[in-house]
């Protein structure tokens, strides 16, 4: 007896959700082409929200270092966003 993957099952939920992480995950990669490579490795996750883009991080002293970049991220990401961003916030991700 065999079973179907679970990606296999067509669950529109679940199809908009993988979408989502795709655009997110194409979002860092743009992000991390700006930044030099020890800064780059600490942006883990982005995502945008109105005209904000939120930029996760590891530590606040990256926190404050990936701020000195939004001109550059943003002008990097406007071709991919929907409507403009305006600013970059970043957050800590932690880990429990």
């Amino acid at each position: 007896m065999s079973f179907k993957p679970i990606f296999e099952f067509h669950n529109p939920t679940i199809d908009k959700l993988i979408v989502q992480i795709e655009q997110q995950k194409n979002l860092l990669v743009v992000v991390k082409s700006v930044l030099p490579e020890n800064l780059a490795e600490h942006a883990l996750h982005c995502l945008i929200h109105d005209d904000t883009l939120l930029l996760y991080t590891d530590a606040a002293v990256w926190s404050s270092q990936l701020r000195f970049y939004q001109e550059a991220i943003l002008t990097a990401l406007s071709p991919l966003s929907e409507q403009p961003l305006k600013r970059l916030q970043t957050r800590l991700l932690t880990q429990k």
